[in-house]
Formats: C-alpha cells, structure tokens, sequence
C-alpha cells in the first residue's frame, strides 16, 4: 500500500495512526461482504479514494481542536478519519440508516476512539434541536448545495464553518443555489480546487455563518426537496 501521497497535504503519520487506518480498512472490507457500505473495496482504492479524498481540505483549514459534525458520514467519511488523524477534535457521526450506524458503532469500538458519537437522525431534525452548537459542519457527496447548507445551518456556530467536500460538478451546485445561502446567514468564505490523477478534480467549498440562522429554516424535508433553495 502506497501512503507517499498523503504528503502533498502535508501530512506525516504516527505509527498509530497508520495502524488504525489499516484496520479500519480491514472493518470495512470485511463489513462490506455483509453490507453494501461502499462500492471501493480494493486497499489503494480505500487509501485513495477514501481516506486521502477526506483530507484534503486540510491543506488549506486545520480542524485539529474542533468541534464537528459530520453530516450523512456513511461509512465514516470524513468523520473517523479526522477523529483518527486529529484526535483533539470532537467528532458527531450523524447518519440515518441504522446498518451504517452499526458498522461506525463497531469501528469506533475496535480503534477505541474517544470524544466521538454516532447519531442516528435526519440532519434538519438534530440541526433544530443543537442550535449553534458545532465550530464545523462537514459533508461529503450527500447532497447538493442547495439542500445540504439548509438541513444543517442551525446546528453552526455564529462565525462557524461549514464544510462542503464536492467534485467537478460543483458549477452546476452553485448556480443551482444562486446565492441564497444568505438566506441562512451564510456567505462564502474559501474555495479549494484540488487535481488529482486517481481522483480527478476536487472542489471543497467552505461558507462561514455570520449571523444566526432564521427560524424558518429548515423548511420540512418534503419542502425543501420540492422547491430547494435558489428554485
């Protein structure tokens, strides 16, 4: 397995950290034959397409001392792999499906994680029940923009962050939202484009919240889904 990679975000590894990659590695092909928890099963694949594509919005925003939520984190990214590389940092698994939530449950169990928690919820509903409670808000290919930014909004912190790990079709996204994340108390705040040659191009869009989110958001689910904001 290849790790030379990791050193273009700058990244060195303690010896436990890279032994805890591995084995959560080994959980999730193991996992995996069981449950469909992802479609990249090969070890460079894991490496690549998963563990290094969770980093590397690193390279420009440290989330070392955090507290963050991981919004629809799947099978763990970004979420255990922030807990694993930077341990200071307080990470909240939000996920709705139960099987998903079970495999996190056994991973965090077996690495013997702390100051981390799984949340089996939908996001707009723990999002009204936290209000302004995390320095990050994360996600990674849930959902588009202008859905995602609205579920999650009332669960950031006044000058919080809010973290949108996306791909090359990140126009379409934005164009789709036209603007209405001040709606929500939102502007933008950085845009990282990454090339990469495994994963092609990276587009991981970072908006700060200046003010407190409107109580009317978030609308229902059903709401939204049918007229996202920017419709």
């Amino acid at each position: 397995m290849n790790w030379n990679k990791f050193s273009e975000l700058n990244i060195v590894f303690t010896q436990k950290q890279k032994q805890n990659l591995i084995k959560y590695k080994d959980i999730l092909q193991e996992q995996n034959r069981i449950h469909n928890l992802t479609a990249i099963i090969q070890d460079q694949e894991i490496i690549d397409k998963h563990f290094y594509d969770s980093l590397i919005f690193t390279k420009v925003f440290n989330p070392d001392s955090l507290e963050i939520l991981d919004i629809g984190t799947g099978a763990g990214f970004p979420g255990i792999v922030l807990k694993i590389m930077f341990p200071n940092s307080k990470i909240y698994l939000l996920e709705s499906n139960g099987k998903k939530i079970n495999f996190l449950n056994t991973v965090i169990k077996e690495l013997e994680l702390e100051n981390i928690w799984t949340l089996k919820i939908r996001a707009e509903e723990y999002a009204i029940k936290n209000k302004e409670k995390f320095d990050v808000i994360i996600s990674r290919a849930m959902a588009p923009l202008n859905i995602l930014l609205e579920v999650g909004v009332q669960a950031l912190k006044i000058k919080g962050i809010f973290i949108c790990l996306k791909s090359k079709n990140i126009a379409n996204e934005l164009k789709d939202l036209n603007n209405q994340e001040t709606k929500l108390g939102l502007s933008l705040y950085k845009k990282q484009n990454y090339e990469d040659e495994i994963l092609g191009e990276r587009n991981n869009i970072f908006y700060i919240k200046n003010c407190s989110t409107p109580t009317e958001y978030p609308r229902l689910y059903s709401q939204i889904r049918k007229r996202p904001l920017g419709k």
